[in-house]
């Protein structure tokens, strides 16, 4: 195991020195440079009256060293010898969650304990400024006493294992954790994500009889999550647990996880779980799409990044769902060991699909005034969906004769109140006030409506620019028999052995997205077989194959 570093240990070893090379050493610690002459004499006369503690957190809650700590990383991937700021920086603007978690570790080298939690979000909610907490903390009697020992004992990152062991263990795990600690209210209905873990969890619990599954939240979150599971709790009675807390301690303490899985890379609380946890690590877009998500999205891309690193780092394993991802952002990105990552492909919910009751067609359309034959984009609209394009490529075909005559209609699961492109699309449509009706934004629709809103289509269109794997509603419309127009995207080529059955198109070109419009509104009736056949491999997988994956991957972990 290796020795986690932090600032508690820094302050340690700085309390340590004497007049110039303290003075020197605080500086460059805490302010990336060294004292000016007038600054070091001060501080040399100030060590003849005060005490060294006083000095040190008069530097590091100085005006200066917080303009370092509010500064993004320049880089993924942090240096190996950090200084006091650059770890300051990890957490310093974080969500107050997280903030709190951090400040506990880095200065008392603990988690909190439930009194001091609820206390210190309290204050920073009231605004309490953060510079000020950093100096309570430091100021501490725990403080005080930390930096009096010999040696303060360095962390051993959780105690997880680093690398994952050979095949061949087989030890039985009963209870395996998933980590939803949003620090933050999140609906998970109509993300990716909820899908993904509704889905795993019901291959877990089909094919291994003897596991629990645990699902621990902040308290932001209980109730989302209690209802997004609520299906599979009813068919899976007693075998999924739900507890909340914002107190990472309690859910180490609690939550009889053997093994957790972490399903993002943004969760950032789970670098404080005790046991070993795996990683799914489904892509990271902001860099394959770098200036596009850091000109619109900059503080979510430096949040992220802030941890990104050591939660991967800290993970006993990391999976992608495709070769890409793996390669370009899990070792690429990331540098991390080849041995750590692994891929586990996905499955059509053939099992949650077949769940929901079917809808009445006339029902399903006056529900959501889908009264026109219509082709569906089910997404939410982020920046690489690539949604303008489409829209673009969606009114040139409407405004030739035959696309004028198919009456056809383009559905997307979202809306576009917040979205940063919602000028550019207003901008389309307004050019083109004939189709404008015929773009419709149905906000995102429960999951138990999804299989008719592909039944009743008369085909998907996928334009993304990019996914971390072979797009979720290339499999969700194959599932319903409806077919698929789609990019010509390397993660697809995966597993796709046909993509010219996909009607596939350069997501660039406007153009060659107007024409697999048309290809699919002309020949739909034509498409399915060879595009199951093109898709036959990943048609014919279950959750269930995904989950014994897991099963496994999870078995080596624990060994």
């Amino acid at each position: 195991m290796t020795q986690q570093h932090r600032v508690i240990h820094i302050i340690h070893a700085i309390i340590r020195l004497e007049g110039h090379e303290l003075i020197r050493t605080l500086y460059v610690h805490f302010l990336h440079r060294e004292p000016g002459p007038h600054e070091l004499q001060h501080y040399l006369r100030r060590l003849t009256s005060a005490n060294k503690h006083a000095i040190i957190g008069e530097v590091m809650c100085s005006s200066e060293a917080e303009a370092l700590y509010k500064q993004p990383h320049a880089s993924l991937i942090p240096d190996p010898h950090e200084s006091a700021a650059s770890l300051i920086r990890h957490f310093y603007p974080s969500d107050p969650l997280f903030f709190i978690h951090a400040l506990y570790n880095e200065i008392l080298g603990r988690n909190p304990d439930p009194d001091g939690l609820g206390l210190h979000l309290k204050a920073v909610h009231k605004g309490v400024p953060r510079r000020r907490m950093l100096l309570e903390f430091f100021n501490s009697a725990e403080c005080k006493h930390l930096l009096t020992l010999l040696h303060i004992p360095h962390i051993n990152e959780y105690h997880k294992t680093k690398t994952v062991l050979a095949p061949g263990g087989h030890r039985v795990i009963h209870h395996i954790g998933i980590f939803l600690g949003y620090p933050h209210p999140l609906a998970l209905e109509g993300e990716g994500i909820g899908r993904f873990l509704y889905r795993l969890t019901e291959g877990f619990l089909s094919s291994q009889s003897h596991i629990h599954i645990h699902i621990a939240t902040t308290e932001y979150n209980y109730i989302n999550s209690e209802h997004s599971f609520s299906a599979l709790r009813a068919r899976f009675p007693g075998r999924i647990h739900i507890t909340n807390s914002n107190n990472m301690e309690w859910i180490n303490n609690h939550v009889p996880a053997e093994v957790w899985i972490v399903p993002i890379v943004s969760l950032e609380l789970a670098m404080f779980l005790i046991k070993p946890y795996i990683l799914c690590l489904h892509d990271m877009v902001h860099h394959e799409f770098k200036e596009l998500y850091f000109s619109m999205h900059s503080d979510f891309c430096y949040r992220v990044d802030r941890n990104a690193y050591s939660l991967m780092n800290q993970a006993s394993a990391i999976v992608s769902n495709s070769q890409y991802v793996r390669a370009n952002h899990a070792i690429g990105f990331a540098k991390m060991p080849v041995e750590k990552t692994h891929v586990i492909r996905m499955a059509p919910p053939v099992n949650e699909y077949q769940s929901f009751p079917p809808i009445d067609e006339g029902t399903f359309r006056q529900k959501y005034n889908l009264y026109y034959p219509y082709i569906v984009f089910p997404t939410v609209l982020r920046l690489h969906k690539n949604f303008e394009r489409l829209i673009a490529a969606f009114i040139r075909f409407r405004q030739t004769h035959d696309g004028y005559h198919s009456g056809l209609h383009l559905v997307f699961t979202d809306q576009l109140h917040h979205n940063p492109k919602r000028a550019e699309v207003a901008a389309l449509l307004q050019q083109a006030p004939a189709v404008r009706n015929s773009i419709l934004f149905v906000g995102r629709i429960p999951t138990s409506d999804l299989p008719s809103l592909y039944k009743y289509a008369v085909g998907t269109i996928v334009p993304t620019l990019f996914e971390g794997s072979c797009p979720f509603p290339i499999l969700e419309s194959l599932t319903m028999d409806t077919p698929v127009a789609a990019a010509n995207i390397e993660v697809s080529n995966e597993i796709i052995t046909d993509m010219s059955a996909f009607l596939a198109f350069n997501p660039y070109s406007i153009e060659e997205m107007e024409a697999s419009i048309r290809a699919l509104w002309t020949h739909r009736q034509h498409l399915l077989h060879p595009q199951k056949a093109a898709l036959s491999g990943a048609m014919q997988r279950t959750w269930n194959d995904a989950a014994r994956e897991y099963y496994a991957l999870i078995q080596q972990v624990a060994e």
